[in-house]
């Protein structure tokens, strides 16, 4: 028993030893704790400092929150300002506004921070001005440099955005050119699928013409392109630098409002033109319609008893280039209302145009038309017209096409008649050779031999004395054929008739005729 109790004793001493240790260490780590916090003065943890940014740049820090914000979101507001006015690349600087114990921060018109005396303090500073103006000062300096390093960027994005347009307008220009070249190619070849406009039966543009006219606007379109793209890629490229904005937008007004203007006055004058458009279909199909009757005059088809078909094309021009005239001239009143349109002035201009730009050609077929009317020779008759000599093949307005001995077509002016007398030959024309015969022989007998062997070659032969001496006398001998070798037959004829008479034993020694046309 006592030595049991002894033992439970002993064991329960010990726990309550335990216990009181463990109470005594709780309370002195708790009492150094309390007087730790007392000694360092921090009843609660520090509150985090927000700072103030321009895209990833420090600018200052904001440590305490002030009227309802938290320092978060007076650093966020004030990042938002400062990044808005970088990026939009302004001038607006900081200043700062002070009244009392508040100092507020401005960008231009816009407030930045609004600064008070706690944050002076959480910062150190001995007052508000003070603080203000060493957060002012970080804001300009950062302001600065963030607006140098966006200039540069822009800058250098600038020219490569102008080096990478410049290279698409090349290649641009270059593909353009291909198929414009595969284009005119492929009209080129394929004249067959171009059709005829007709217009109630009648050809008004023939496939030549319609292929022509695309044809040269495929051209024209190569370089309308080439010029559309590289007035875009300019305005593109000055409109890139701020220095060249100003010549940009001079560029574009230089440019458009000429075209604006031009399509004003085209809106307002749209219904003239409409009618002159229907006007001018009318026209050609007129034109059209002489020139096809005229055309059928030349062949016999009809064949008129007033107008022989020889004089049917130039006739079809005069009657066309005066109905174009009388249609510029007097129908454009109708069609504007007034003698002081735009399309009445045109046809006063054109017609002085005509008649002092072209006085030659006027000149040359007012004189072709006195010559063509009034029949002084026509097709197949030899003239000497001139200074030329041959046959009449065509009679046109402004020159006579003549034949000459040789075979080439030779084409000679109306006005030319005004210089050079014009001798008709009619369509047999006069040879004359001469032949020298010895001056024993009694004249009679020479002149009937040679007169009966021109009319073997000609018509109207005559046989008259050129020259003579005591021993010879020259013979000229003329007759009218259309045969192209009359002078080689009229000559042979002569000597033949001479040889057989015994008055020449040699050889004939002809002399060279002075008169006379050879024909073609």
């Amino acid at each position: 028993m006592p030595g049991g109790m002894g033992g439970s004793l002993r064991r329960g001493t010990k726990l309550a030893l335990t216990l009181i240790v463990t109470l005594v260490l709780g309370l002195t780590l708790t009492g150094s704790s309390r007087l730790a916090l007392a000694f360092t003065g921090e009843a609660t943890p520090a509150a985090p400092v927000a700072m103030a940014r321009i895209h990833d740049r420090d600018v200052f820090p904001v440590k305490v929150p002030r009227l309802g914000h938290s320092a978060a979101e007076r650093a966020q507001h004030a990042s938002e300002v400062l990044t808005h006015a970088v990026d939009d690349a302004g001038s607006a600087e900081i200043r700062v506004d002070q009244g009392g114990d508040v100092a507020v921060l401005y960008l231009g018109d816009t407030p930045v921070i609004q600064l008070g005396p706690e944050d002076a303090a959480a910062d150190g500073d001995a007052s508000v001005a003070v603080h203000a103006a060493v957060v002012a000062a970080h804001a300009t300096d950062a302001l600065h440099a963030e607006r140098r390093r966006s200039a540069i960027a822009r800058t250098v994005f600038s020219f490569s955005l102008l080096v990478f347009s410049a290279l698409i307008v090349f290649l641009s220009i270059g593909k353009l050119g291909g198929l414009v070249s595969r284009a005119r190619a492929w009209v080129a070849s394929r004249p067959s699928t171009i059709p005829t406009v007709q217009i109630a039966g009648i050809d008004v543009v023939r496939p030549t013409a319609l292929r022509g006219v695309a044809l040269g606007a495929i051209d024209a379109s190569r370089w309308g392109l080439r010029i559309g793209l590289v007035y875009v890629w300019l305005l593109f490229a000055l409109s890139l630098f701020d220095g060249t904005r100003a010549y940009s937008e001079r560029l574009t007004g230089y440019v458009l409002a000429p075209i604006s203007g031009f399509i004003g006055r085209l809106t307002a004058t749209m219904p003239v033109l409409f009618l002159g458009l229907i006007a001018g279909v009318g026209l050609l199909l007129l034109l059209r319609v002489i020139a096809l009757f005229f055309d059928g005059v030349t062949r016999g088809e009809p064949a008129l008893s007033w107008l022989p078909g020889d004089l049917a094309a130039p006739t079809s021009v005069l009657v066309r280039a005066g109905l174009v005239v009388v249609a510029i001239s007097g129908a454009t009143p109708l069609l504007t209302g007034g003698d002081e349109g735009p399309l009445s002035r045109a046809g006063v201009i054109a017609t002085g145009a005509v008649a002092l730009a072209l006085t030659p050609v006027m000149a040359n077929i007012a004189v072709g038309v006195t010559v063509l009317y009034g029949r002084h020779f026509k097709v197949g008759d030899f003239v000497e017209l001139g200074g030329r000599a041959g046959v009449v093949r065509a009679l046109q307005l402004l020159s006579v096409t003549l034949e000459d001995w040789q075979g080439c077509t030779v084409r000679v002016p109306h006005l030319s008649s005004l210089v050079h007398p014009t001798r008709v030959l009619g369509s047999e024309p006069p040879v004359a050779v001469r032949l020298t015969v010895p001056s024993t022989v009694a004249v009679d007998q020479v002149t009937t031999l040679l007169r009966q062997a021109a009319e073997r070659v000609g018509v109207r032969a005559r046989v008259g004395l050129a020259s003579m001496d005591g021993a010879t006398i020259v013979y000229e001998l003329t007759a009218q054929s259309s045969s192209p070798t009359a002078r080689s037959e009229l000559l042979a004829a002569a000597v033949r008739a001479l040889h057989a008479a015994g008055i020449l034993h040699g050889p004939a020694t002809p002399s060279p005729a002075t008169t006379g046309a050879t024909p073609p």
